[in-house]
């Protein structure tokens, strides 16, 4: 339960860099877009670590249990779920007046998602990558 508190800490401290690093230098800026990609990555091995500290605090109430590479898919997939959610956020919050009305930008904010929710995906692989080394060094 601490883990999850922790991360949980982190995962706060992350989006609010996020947000004072575009209110700072603009949301359209090219050093916003630069750290929005570091960001996203590192939000990808974050988001599979706090899945999996979820998993087992699940585990103390419920009897789940799975192989490390079964974990693993939950983890990136659920990852993947959270930027979903993280993307819907911008959409609606941030980018509502270049969703709503068609111009030229509307298509570059879902460029910009897909490449967004790539870097998610990206960075849980590798902490997937991580976290089965990790498991094979146990046996």
């Amino acid at each position: 339960m601490k883990k999850f508190i922790i991360l949980l800490f982190l995962g706060g401290v992350i989006v609010l860099f996020s947000y004072l690093t575009g209110n700072y230098f603009g949301l359209e800026s090219r050093k916003v877009w630069l750290i929005s990609n570091v960001l996203h990555f590192l939000g990808g091995i974050y988001a599979f670590f706090f899945i999996g500290s979820i998993f087992n605090v699940t585990k103390k109430y419920h009897n789940t249990s799975a192989t490390p590479v079964m974990k693993a898919v939950i983890f990136i997939f659920g990852a993947l779920f959270l930027g979903v959610l993280w993307e819907w956020y911008e959409l609606f919050f941030i980018y509502w007046d270049k969703v709503f009305i068609l111009n030229k930008q509307s298509a570059l904010v879902y460029v910009d998602t897909m490449g967004d929710l790539a870097l998610d995906l990206a960075g849980a692989f590798l902490a997937g990558f991580y976290y089965l080394y990790k498991e094979s060094w146990k046996k």
